[in-house]
């Protein structure tokens, strides 16, 4: 009986689909800060996922610095991603409609023909970014809505809703958690000291709502993670994971993301378990014996499987 499970397990695992997900990360500084795309990869790992990430991630860049740039274009076309994430720069999606449709839904549009084009199974997923902590001060005097955080942040949460709508792209409604974070007096710093880009704080939110829109569960199961431990208290990680459930998790039809749409290309593993079932085998993703780190295959006596991501 082994032997056979063993054998009607490695062509599943031949083709890959073991949940393991690819995303390519396009932006700025606010996805750099921090190292973004590390920390939806730790978040994905601690739930036994794994998401392989690659970025190109330039200082001050638009969307339109991206279409024209070699290395953007070369990575998307190298096919083969389950997500490619795009952040527009900062403030140009809050800037007058006749300037966004002028400077920036072109670009979005450009992107997301590209992905579709090298990328079968592949989603745009729009990185929805925040209003900066008291409103764009520079812009302002010209373009007074956006003199305040909130009036900042409506026109970026439109903005990107019609980039998607137009698109069809999911969202990482990053910025509407932001919101939710704000609105409910939570002592939770989300900025760093320029009032723009994110704190480690702001940065794990953007991390959990990366984790939730890509793989579609439930925040409430992220366990917090001791390494952190210095920048971010069991108690601030509660509250982020509860406001990502209620944002995101709780509403993905609101952000376009539609539910089980990794698995476009793909054989599914059984991971439903009996509790009453016993472990026959554990192996690696090739079929070998399992070390103590990486991915393990539970093989069960009922013919199904148990996936696990183990850090040591």
């Amino acid at each position: 009986m082994k032997k056979l499970l063993l054998l009607l397990i490695i062509p599943f695992l031949s083709f890959g689909q073991i949940d393991s997900l690819k995303a390519l990360f396009i932006g700025n500084s606010y996805t750099a800060s921090n190292n973004l795309p590390n920390i939806v990869s730790t978040i994905a790992n601690s739930m036994g996922d794994y998401l392989y990430t690659e970025s190109n991630l330039i200082g001050g860049a638009t969307l339109q610095t991206h279409v024209n740039n070699n290395n953007t274009n070369n990575l998307i076309m190298t096919g083969d991603w389950d997500y490619v994430v795009i952040q527009e720069q900062s403030q140009y999606p809050s800037f007058p409609l006749w300037q966004v449709e002028q400077d920036v839904f072109p670009y979005a549009a450009q992107l997301n023909q590209l992905i579709s084009d090298y990328n079968d199974c592949g989603k745009t997923m729009l990185f929805m970014t925040w209003g900066r902590e008291n409103g764009d001060t520079n812009n302002c005097p010209n373009w007074p809505p956006v003199c305040t955080y909130e009036g900042m942040d409506d026109l970026l949460h439109e903005r990107y809703m019609m980039m998607a709508n137009d698109n069809g792209a999911f969202v990482s409604p990053v910025g509407a958690v932001w919101r939710y974070i704000r609105d409910n007096q939570y002592n939770i710093d989300l900025y760093s000291s320029d009032g723009s880009h994110p704190s480690f704080l702001g940065s794990y939110v953007a991390g959990v709502c990366f984790y939730t829109a890509i793989f579609q569960k439930d925040p409430l199961n992220i366990p917090w993670n001791e390494k952190w431990d210095m920048v971010l208290s069991e108690a601030n990680s509660e509250i982020i994971h509860e406001a990502v459930k209620i944002v995101v998790y709780d509403n993905l039809d609101e952000w376009n993301i539609t539910e089980g749409s990794d698995n476009c290309n793909g054989l599914n593993i059984n991971t439903k378990f009996s509790t009453t079932a016993k472990i026959i085998t554990t192996t690696d993703m090739l079929g070998r014996e399992a070390t103590n780190k990486g991915f393990q295959l539970h093989i069960y006596d009922d013919g199904s499987v148990e996936k696990k991501y183990l850090i040591k």
